[in-house]
């Protein structure tokens, strides 16, 4: 039983140590790769702490070489979860699909612009419409010299005509 608590302890001040260092590197998409480099980072160190505490003190070898997966993990999924805050602080995005097209709207919140792109097949897309995002209320307006487009109750209302309406998906991230 004493094991156990030691290691939720340990799990404890590892996701807290993880968790303020991923907020403060506030890590973007750019650098997703480092999780090759971070994930066996975490894991070693706690493989030489088992390492030097065989020599100190045997009872906590086992203590450190569990919590070497443990910190693995949430390096992992911490990391993960700091690039999507990343993502969510600057972007928002819907798509919906008409005929063989799929349609993204991306509104990149530090700008209050958006930009519109089309794909008909996958991994590849043209972007096509670029204007300003303005927010009132509920209602999102989407502006450029000549159109203008609304984002209410997840619908997007003057896409091809002045009274349709297009379901939108909202991509979570």
């Amino acid at each position: 039983m004493k094991f156990w608590i030691r290691i939720i302890l340990l799990t404890i001040i590892d996701f807290a140590i993880i968790w303020l260092w991923v907020k403060q590197m506030n890590p973007d998409p750019s650098v997703s790769i480092g999780i090759l480099i971070l994930v066996p980072f975490v894991v070693i160190l706690n493989l030489i702490i088992a390492l030097i505490l065989y020599f100190i003190k045997k009872e906590f070898v086992s203590l450190f070489l569990v919590n070497s997966i443990i910190a693995g993990i949430l390096m992992f999924y911490l990391f993960g979860k700091g690039v999507d805050r990343y993502q969510n602080e600057r972007l928002e995005s819907w798509n919906f699909r008409l005929q063989n097209t799929t349609y993204n709207i991306t509104h990149w919140k530090l700008e209050n612009t958006f930009s519109m792109s089309e794909s008909n097949n996958p991994g590849s897309s043209t972007g096509f419409l670029d204007g300003k995002f303005i927010k009132k209320g509920n209602e999102y307006y989407l502006q450029t010299d000549t159109t203008e487009f609304i984002i209410k109750n997840g619908y997007l209302y003057k896409f091809r005509n002045e009274g349709d309406s297009i379901k939108l998906n909202k991509i979570k991230r």
